[in-house]
């Protein structure tokens, strides 16, 4: 169970597709589109996108991340293709860095530093192309640091766009900082920052969700788990949002699993979750596992009984059907 909770927060990747200036073709919503991407339905998605028939950067944007979404065998080449008939547009080049991320998360391979590096180089191409762009700098800034390697402990490239930042766009300056101050090991900053979040941007949930992984790594583990349920309890109506609130809730319930914080309070946060979430497929059904699980380890047998048995229902995968019947054993012995 702890490694699929891992492996849900890993994959839980934001993707924006709203900044290119075009219009989405007149006989859809492309909000509708993107609606449908964030919240998985993809066969709606999927369905929609054959409908269409103008070119669209945006719509050729979401076939290929739906392709990548879905593991399709061809995901790779699309994607490879997109970036060749597009390789001077940023927004291309941005989402570009988050699916090749999205693939290296995919990967079964020993050795994903090449997929990393593919996502990096994409981040760096984006803000070269529009560097006054704050949301490509904070993504650049942290592919730089990457890219600089251990030894470089000033991080020089990437705290020049830091520096940037703090001029052009405060919120975005803040992203930047917490990335570098966690590449640079910056204990005593870090602290400090995460203050400066929690007093001055206490309603934006992609700011306390990203301070709470800073805490996180810095060992800060019961305030982080805490600062992520703050986060999950902001509430976002931006679809682009979707993923790291999704990761905060995710975040709170996983460190409480491992005693660190508030187990009540991370039920609530996947009481959210689940009440949020519009597909019942096999990532709902590891929501359900771990909210059974949270209420397994307070002693609230009913509650864990019913929502292993709701799982179980919606479940088609064998090996999450036995992990659930020995669960359901466990408990009903």
């Amino acid at each position: 169970m702890i490694n699929n909770i891992a492996r849900l927060i890993a994959c839980v990747l934001p993707i924006c597709f709203t900044a290119i200036a075009q219009t989405a073709p007149a006989e859809t919503s492309y909000d509708e589109l993107e609606q449908a991407y964030y919240h998985r339905q993809y066969s709606f998605l999927a369905g929609k996108l054959k409908t269409l028939n103008r070119k669209d950067v945006r719509i050729e944007i979401l076939q290929v991340a739906l392709a990548v979404a879905t593991n399709q065998k061809d995901k790779e080449a699309q994607l490879e293709a997109l970036i060749a008939r597009h390789p001077d547009t940023a927004q291309v080049r941005y989402v570009a860095g988050k699916l090749w991320y999205q693939i290296k998360q995919q990967s079964n391979l020993f050795n994903k530093l090449g997929l990393v590096g593919k996502s990096n180089e994409n981040y760096i191409i984006a803000a070269k192309l529009e560097p006054e762009n704050p949301q490509y700098l904070v993504e650049a800034a942290k592919a730089l640091a990457i890219k600089s390697g251990f030894f470089d402990a000033e991080k020089k490239a990437s705290k020049a766009i830091v520096d940037k930042l703090a001029q052009l766009d405060k919120r975005s300056y803040y992203l930047a900082l917490m990335d570098y101050l966690q590449n640079t090991q910056d204990a005593e900053d870090a602290k400090k920052t995460v203050t400066t979040i929690r007093s001055e941007f206490n309603d934006d949930m992609v700011l306390l969700n990203r301070a709470a992984n800073l805490l996180w790594t810095f060992s800060e583990k019961p305030q982080a788990q805490q600062l992520f349920v703050d986060s999950c309890k902001v509430k976002t109506s931006a679809a682009e949002q979707l993923p790291q609130w999704q990761e905060a809730c995710l975040s709170s319930a996983y460190l409480a699993l491992q005693d660190y914080g508030d187990k009540h309070q991370a039920l609530e946060a996947l009481t959210l979750l689940l009440s949020e979430d519009k597909v019942k497929d096999e990532q709902y059904v590891d929501y359900l596992m771990l909210y059974a699980q949270l209420n397994s380890n307070i002693a609230d047998k009913e509650t864990a009984i019913k929502s292993y048995q709701q799982a179980l229902e919606l479940t088609t995968k064998g090996s999450t059907q036995k992990d659930i019947r020995t669960k359901l054993k466990e408990l009903t012995n």
